[in-house]
């Protein structure tokens, strides 16, 4: 249950707010500490929070209990006239900027960070505030696992406002004596401090054998003792925490951002889905990654299977994803080509290998990488049989620079020698302009000769008359290399590469690869994402104009879908399966959602929806 005091104080609370010359607003609460100023770099884990900006402009704190994460008051983000909680989950309504580590806010230390995401409590005063990037050099504090007790004594901590100063600039420190503890709230009486505005969120500290731990967090105060206060009940509320620390870990592990790629990764016949997904940061500021596969059952696939997941060590955006079987055991598997920084010679890059074990994959092996010289973020890769021996190897198209004729483009080739890669070859790259950073690329078999070749989509701007034009060249395999590319389709109407996600796949059934393409058609006055999928179909030496072989009738969202291809019911036509963001979970969770858009030889059935929920 939740305290009376509790309710009556939330409502006094509502009333205070820091603003920016520090002037009283009637809209989001937030409380302080009286007590003692903190000695320099004590309690750095502590954040102050600045919500909004102009005469709205609000103070709470908060908690660092992660590399990228903040524990702090959902009240402090709620709107005028809302409920303290929930919030809704997503970036802040107003900029909010976190500052962690600096007990002098007049001093230059700690971090500043804007907060980018808020994962709020649907039970109690609380919130997960994300920072947009991870701080890893403030450790975080840690989190009690038993409730405050009567007659405990917690130490509270915040910016806010003290008996003498309206908005101070240093962290202050007072203890509470704990009075009693209900299901998600600990009441909490003064015992040599005072909780005022600007420190909603803030830490109340078990402090025991030289170990701190945040044991809950301010909610709401009466204020007795405050600048400004005339105040004499010296009663407020804090929110517990140590029954949801299995809530915390999670939003902590939230997946974020993924990457998507197909292949029959467990040698049925039937091609599958895997997606690459970011976990963000660990409490000890590594990254973390994870794998999960949607193995289709011939009419759907089945919930996705996690197959990989590392607690530190793999950043996920310094990876590019793709797949192909690698190894020629008749199993895709997946490789990931990776950032891995620099070194005296130059930028360095790896491929990391997971291979495919029937049920599940290994953990990745570093299967190729560089001293230096190769550099990731003058890369885009793509993979495919390129010299017809059974084994797919990876292709990077590079970024060259520029020369006297203009962009310079090339192609590495990497060939698989079924336990690791070769050194790459550069097995084509332009004499006149060739613009890497207008180029989709893209693999498949597109004239039937048993090696895949390569194939770019181009934008080629704009016309005299405003028209986009965009371009398909195929750059063919001779077995050993690339033949120079040849322009083997250009639109003649307008064709937005910008609105373009590419992908390949034998559609039509004839043993020749085709491309496909998502295409952004924009968004109705009412709101209505519009999106399309157009295929281009190989005649063994050119490709055929584009045919819309489907356009959403209700909303689709072109970026929210990640297209891929592959045979998902084994009928020998390739299908097209689109892993789609479909919204966020009442607790901040990522929701997807898994299309298929199976072919039918002459066009492509509208989707399907396989499967849709968080991966866990």
């Amino acid at each position: 249950m939740h305290f009376r005091l509790s309710r009556r104080l939330r409502a006094v609370a509502v009333l205070t707010a820091v603003g920016t010359a520090g002037a009283l607003t009637l809209t989001t609460p937030a409380q302080a500490i009286v007590g003692d100023a903190v000695a320099a770099n004590a309690y750095s884990f502590t954040a102050k929070l600045d919500i909004g900006q102009g005469d709205s402009k609000r103070a709470c704190t908060g908690s660092l209990v992660d590399a990228q994460w903040i524990l702090t008051a959902s009240s402090c983000f709620a709107a005028a006239g809302q409920p303290a909680y929930p919030v809704p989950a997503g970036a802040p309504a107003e900029k909010t900027v976190a500052t962690i580590g600096r007990t002098d806010l007049a001093g230059t230390g700690g971090r500043v960070v804007e907060i980018s995401e808020l994962v709020s409590r649907t039970d109690r005063d609380l919130v997960m505030a994300k920072l947009a990037q991870p701080v890893t050099d403030i450790a975080p504090v840690l989190l009690a696992d038993s409730a405050p007790v009567a007659g405990e004594t917690l130490r509270a901590v915040g910016y806010g406002r003290t008996a003498t100063s309206w908005v101070p600039d240093r962290l202050h420190a007072g203890n509470f004596s704990v009075s009693a503890t209900g299901t998600t709230t600990v009441a909490v009486a003064r015992d040599g401090g005072s909780i005022c505005r600007g420190d909603a969120g803030g830490p109340a500290l078990r402090e025991r054998d030289g170990k701190v731990e945040l044991a809950a967090v301010h909610s709401a105060s009466w204020g007795a003792g405050c600048f400004g206060s005339d105040e004499t009940r010296p009663g407020a509320v804090e929110t517990r925490l140590d029954d949801i620390t299995t809530w915390v870990e999670q939003v902590r592990a939230l997946p974020g951002e993924s990457q998507v790629a197909s292949g029959d990764f467990n040698g049925d016949g039937r091609e599958d889905v895997a997606a690459f997904y970011d976990n963000g940061t660990s409490a000890e500021g590594k990254n973390r990654a994870s794998l999960f596969a949607f193995y289709s059952n011939g009419t759907g696939f089945a919930a996705p299977k996690k197959v990989w997941s590392t607690p530190g060590g793999f950043t996920w955006s310094k990876s590019q994803l793709t797949s192909g079987d690698f190894d020629g055991d008749g199993k895709d598997d997946i490789a990931v080509f990776y950032d891995s920084g620099s070194s005296d010679t130059g930028q360095v890059s790896s491929i990391y290998t997971f291979t495919s074990t029937g049920s599940g994959f290994s953990a990745p092996k570093q299967t190729w990488t560089t001293p230096g010289g190769f550099t990731w973020s003058k890369s885009k890769v793509t993979s495919g049989d390129y010299n017809g021996d059974g084994k797919d190897d990876i292709a990077v198209f590079y970024d060259g620079g520029s020369s006297d004729a203009g962009r310079v483009s090339s192609l590495y080739t990497f060939t698989s020698t079924g336990t690791g890669f070769a050194n790459p070859r550069k097995t084509w790259t332009s004499t006149g302009s060739f613009t890497w950073s207008a180029g989709q690329v893209t693999s498949g078999d597109y004239n039937k000769d048993g090696k895949d070749d390569v194939a770019v989509l181009y934008n080629g701007g704009k016309s005299a008359d405003g028209k986009f034009i965009s371009s398909l060249y195929t750059f063919n395999s001779n077995g050993t290399a690339f033949d120079n590319p040849r322009k083997t389709w250009t639109s003649t109407g307008s064709f937005n590469w910008n609105a373009s996600k590419l992908t390949s796949g034998d559609y039509s059934g004839d043993g020749r690869d085709d491309v496909a393409v998502l295409y952004n058609r924009g968004t109705t006055e009412a709101g209505v994402h519009q999106s399309a999928l157009f295929t281009f179909t190989s005649n063994g030496t050119d490709f055929a104009a584009p045919r819309e072989v489907w356009t959403s009738t209700g909303s689709f969202s072109w970026a929210a879908g990640q297209p891929v291809s592959g045979d998902f019911d084994k009928d020998g036509k390739s299908d097209v399966g689109v892993l789609y963001r479909t919204g966020t979970s009442p607790d901040g969770r990522r929701i997807d959602s898994l299309f298929s858009f199976i072919s039918t030889g002459t066009g492509i059935k509208a989707p399907v929806k396989h499967w849709t929920g968080s991966v866990v």
